[in-house]
């Protein structure tokens, strides 16, 4: 008997859940018949219970293909989305493919990677493509830093910082000279650091031969901040859905001047699969790029309100059971609404995940 085809979603950040509710929705709304594998590096049966078979992925890399190879040959897979592991998955590109799975890591290339991963080499890239991206100063030493800040305030600029490499949000402080020297310690949630605190505390781990993170000067945003979430095939954007960021408010989009940088952004890095680019409206409200994700994000799951399936819209043609003219059906059935995230806790759900007894990966 023949095996009906699985798609597989490996680790993923926040969101692998919501997507594999997703894809699942799309299965079932289309009668479809596939089988849906997820995996991480973790014990997460809130998340590997979604899916129909669910394994432990081997934390050392030097095991992943084996691994992958057993997997598949298994479960009859066609096609990997590949998560959190994108750029190390696209370095086994060639010998994935050979095994006859379609592989999709966000992008095409390594070095497109490595161009998303470096904020500032995004921003001068993007800029040198026509695209209109936010000014990022590299600094790491205390009087680059210092320079930095001088030269946006003397341009009427407020300053900002954070990690040329990171996410969430991790490291990023607005450098406010009106602020309370103790405001980063009483009010870390707001995210303001008044400069000379930054300065010393460089200068005191230079003292100290503590390793400078490089980071990046910039000017802050007006805003609103915009994440776009989009399903890409070399470059191509299939589908998209907008999310401007209102406090703890969303409103979901299709259109306007920040979703059409987005989607310009993505066919400039030649992105391959379901990412995610963010801007954010400077002074005179005209949208900027901030960075890209090349792979989605964790709130993509609240686009699905919108009538778009973007995780589904990818399991279906990976599989090849939907054609660009279905695609551009279900795109069209798009529309805008304001969503909230919530809390809510569960039960952990029972779910058999195989964990391979050996580095052999015996499955």
């Amino acid at each position: 008997m023949v095996k009906s085809a699985a798609v597989w979603f490996m680790e993923g950040v926040s969101s692998q859940k919501d997507m594999l509710e997703q894809v699942k929705q799309a299965r079932a709304e289309g009668g479809y018949d596939f089988q849906l594998l997820a995996s991480h590096r973790t014990e997460r049966p809130e998340i590997l219970a979604e899916a129909d078979f669910s394994y432990i992925e081997p934390s050392e890399n030097h095991d992943l293909l084996s691994f992958i190879a057993r997997v598949c040959k298994k479960h009859n897979v066609v096609a990997i989305h590949a998560g959190k592991r994108g750029a190390l998955l696209e370095t086994l590109r060639t010998a994935i493919e050979a095994l006859g799975v379609k592989l999709t890591t966000g992008a095409c290339h390594l070095d497109t990677f490595e161009l998303a991963d470096n904020k500032t080499l995004f921003s001068e890239r993007m800029s040198a493509a026509g695209l209109a991206a936010v000014e990022s100063i590299q600094v790491q030493m205390p009087d680059e830093v210092a320079n930095a800040i001088s030269r946006l305030e003397s341009q009427g600029e407020l300053p900002c910082i954070k990690p040329v490499r990171g996410i969430y949000g991790m490291g990023f402080w607005v450098l406010k000279r009106s602020v309370k020297q103790l405001a980063f310690f009483n009010q870390p949630d707001s995210r303001q650091l008044h400069p000379d605190i930054l300065l010393a505390a460089l200068r005191s781990a230079v003292a100290a031969q503590e390793a400078l993170p490089l980071q990046i000067v910039m000017p802050w945003l007006a805003g609103p901040e915009r994440s776009v979430d989009m399903l890409v095939e070399k470059g191509r954007v299939i589908a998209a859905v907008g999310r401007r960021k209102n406090g703890a408010v969303q409103t979901l989009e299709n259109g306007g001047p920040a979703f059409n940088l987005a989607l310009a952004c993505a066919q400039a890095l030649g992105a391959d699969g379901l990412i995610n680019i963010q801007t954010r409206d400077n002074a005179q409200g005209d949208p900027v790029l901030l960075e890209a994700n090349l792979r989605p994000s964790g709130g993509i799951g609240y686009t699905a309100f919108s009538g778009i399936n973007l995780p589904g819209l990818f399991a279906l043609r990976q599989l090849g059971l939907i054609d660009d003219h279905e695609t551009a059906a279900k795109t069209a059935l798009f529309q805008s609404v304001k969503v909230i995230p919530t809390h809510s806790v569960k039960p952990l759900p029972a779910v058999d995940i195989s964990t391979p007894p050996s580095a052999l990966y015996e499955i």
